[in-house]
């Protein structure tokens, strides 16, 4: 993902978490606020709760994984993912549809 498409500043988190539309499935919370920029901006937040570094760098990039399968990058929007500890004991397979059943439910069921 380039970093054009990505949340860096915690006042932008921030933001779309306090202002933004909210989902809770199996495994995520996803907040999603629209934005001006033009293209859609993605902020993965995981907490030491989910487990140590190596364990969270691994469900960014899975995350970032599942994220280039869907056409959100499109959309004018800014998007915060925030795993829970139980997305490890999901498949991958299993993880990718509680995202899309996320994303779905906040962008009115445009997500392919």
């Amino acid at each position: 993902m380039k970093k054009i498409n990505r949340l860096l500043d915690n006042k932008e988190f921030t933001l779309v978490l306090n202002k933004g539309k909210k989902a809770k499935v199996d495994g995520y919370l996803v907040s999603v606020k629209t934005n001006k920029e033009g293209h859609a901006r993605i902020g993965i937040s995981v907490s030491k709760k989910v487990g140590k570094a190596v364990v969270r760098v691994r469900v960014r990039r899975q995350i970032r994984a599942m994220i280039a399968r869907f056409d959100v990058l499109s959309k004018h929007i800014d998007v915060v993912i925030i795993p829970k500890p139980s997305f490890l004991q999901n498949s991958f397979e299993q993880n990718l549809s509680n995202l899309k059943e996320a994303l779905n439910k906040l962008l009115d069921g445009s997500v392919k």
